[in-house]
């Protein structure tokens, strides 16, 4: 008798099977991996597989593996980021990178919160919590515009800039995650609010400790760990039998470790992988990093594979019960409209052709990112209209998948095609 766990396998053994015909996915005219998945997800949103559908509000268990699943797999996309950037990082090296972070995504965030106040009529800590969890570009689905690994030559500036953002943006959402969680608790906001304790703990704490810490912790681990994986007994000089198990290793330390003291855990992650890496090229084992970044790319194909099959089928299921005009309107001005204006005015004094400012300015594909930081924060705090966040979230996700999706890969191509020809010329 044909029952729903065999559907089950059946369905996640597809999607895995699927995850390895990535270079036949990758034509520019197809459409990609995630935007299949989401729609096959939605499909099973109509079958008997709905009600194992996972759901943040029906319970806090359903919540708290949402939270962790999704944690998961953003942990490990930003691990493969920063083990996959060939250029070393600096002040003119990653340039488009620090002016994404310093000055593109504060002012999407300050572009949503007066949105969410001024639009929806939201109360400000979740206007806030919109705008922290919508901001930040996704190190999970953003990989059709990141640099594809070490050695791969495809590291143009667009490239590297978006991949570096993924890997280091958590250091400013999570920050205002956690202003959303302390804006709860304040009945009324003032002139005086800068001078307010709380205020000064979140400036403090939140903003400078946790950054500082993360970033410490992460590189502490990083070189500790590249020096035993390329000492005598390191699994460098065992040809890399245990390099998934090292990924995973450091991917966990530097998280548990950064966590422990209160840093913020994906700073230290990308961190530790940047460090590690930087120690095998100073031993000069660059062979060695693609073992490891092999892994984590596999690993993280995995766990997308399982998430945005539930993310087509909850939003199918009841996620966008109860969506507004206002709010999908919302999500497109975002995709369409805010980020890329921004990048576009930010990036405006920055170096390459116009086709690269503006695919850098606008291809900040949100994602499971945004997934995690809701479910974190709806576990800290209660919210007034959450829900609302959630369908603006949803609605920004599947059309960043879908928008990016099909456009990225041809800007992206348009792009390395004018790098060869100038290189050529």
């Amino acid at each position: 008798m044909f029952e729903v766990s065999d559907l089950t396998y059946l369905v996640i053994g597809l999607g895995f099977l699927f995850m390895t015909m990535t270079r036949f996915f990758s034509h520019p005219h197809l459409p990609s991996i995630p935007m299949i998945y989401v729609v096959a997800g939605g499909l099973l949103g109509f079958t008997s597989l709905a009600a194992l559908v996972l759901d943040p509000f029906a319970t806090k268990l359903q919540l708290t593996i949402i939270k962790h699943v999704s944690e998961l797999i953003v942990i490990i996309a930003i691990a493969g980021a920063g083990l996959a950037i060939d250029r070393r990082a600096g002040l003119r090296s990653w340039d488009h990178t620090w002016v994404l972070l310093a000055f593109v995504m504060p002012l999407t965030m300050l572009a949503l919160v007066w949105l969410g106040v001024v639009l929806l009529a939201l109360p400000l800590a979740t206007a806030v919590l919109l705008a922290a969890v919508l901001a930040p570009t996704d190190p999970v689905l953003a990989r059709s515009v990141q640099v594809d690994g070490p050695g791969q030559e495809d590291e143009h500036d667009t490239r590297v800039a978006l991949t570096a953002e993924a890997g280091l943006n958590d250091g400013l959402a999570f920050p205002f995650v956690y202003l959303a969680v302390a804006l709860t608790a304040i009945s009324s906001i003032g002139i005086d609010t800068l001078d307010s304790p709380w205020f000064h703990d979140w400036l403090q704490f939140d903003l400078l400790y946790r950054v500082v810490m993360g970033l410490v912790v992460g590189w502490a681990i990083g070189r500790a760990l590249g020096w035993l994986v390329h000492s005598r007994y390191g699994d460098a000089q065992k040809e890399a039998q245990n390099a998934g198990l090292v990924v995973l290793a450091t991917i966990f330390l530097a998280y548990g470790a950064a966590e422990a003291v209160e840093g913020y855990g994906f700073l230290a992650v990308f961190t530790a992988a940047r460090a590690a890496r930087g120690f095998s090229e100073a031993e000069g084992a660059t062979d060695y990093i693609e073992h490891p970044h092999r892994f984590s790319d596999q690993f993280e194909k995995i766990m997308l594979t399982v998430i945005l099959l539930w993310l087509g089928a909850y939003a199918v299921g009841g996620g966008l019960e109860g969506l507004t005009w206002l709010e999908a309107g919302l999500a497109a001005a975002l995709i369409f409209v805010i980020r890329p204006l921004v990048g576009a005015l930010c990036l405006l004094p920055m170096k390459g052709d116009r086709l690269e400012r503006v695919a850098i300015g606008s291809l900040g594909i949100r994602g499971i990112g945004t997934v995690f930081y809701l479910a974190y924060a709806m576990g800290e705090a209660s919210f007034e209209n959450i829900e609302t966040v959630w369908r603006i979230s949803i609605v920004a996700i599947l059309l960043s998948i879908f928008v990016h999706g099909l456009f990225a890969p041809l800007v992206m191509k348009r792009i390395s095609e004018r790098r060869s020809a100038s290189e050529a010329g």
